[in-house]
């Protein structure tokens, strides 16, 4: 998730709403990486995150169910 809002922070194109979804609510937990840092804490926030189901919360809400 963090590789894949890394990415999509250098896009230009807007992305699909589940896909902004997801990347809005893993930068309120994990900054963006401008520069080189230790990504443990960024790691542990974004396990902690996943396990929550934020992510999926979140999502569903946007494009309706989907498990």
């Amino acid at each position: 998730f963090m590789a894949a809002a890394q990415a999509l922070d250098f896009r230009t194109f807007k992305p699909g709403r589940g896909t902004q979804k997801a990347r809005e609510v893993i930068r309120r937990h994990v900054a963006h990486l401008g520069v080189d840092r230790p990504l443990f804490d960024d790691h542990n926030a974004m396990k902690a995150l996943v396990k929550s189901g934020e992510i999926l919360e979140e999502v569903e809400k946007q494009v309706g169910t989907l498990a």
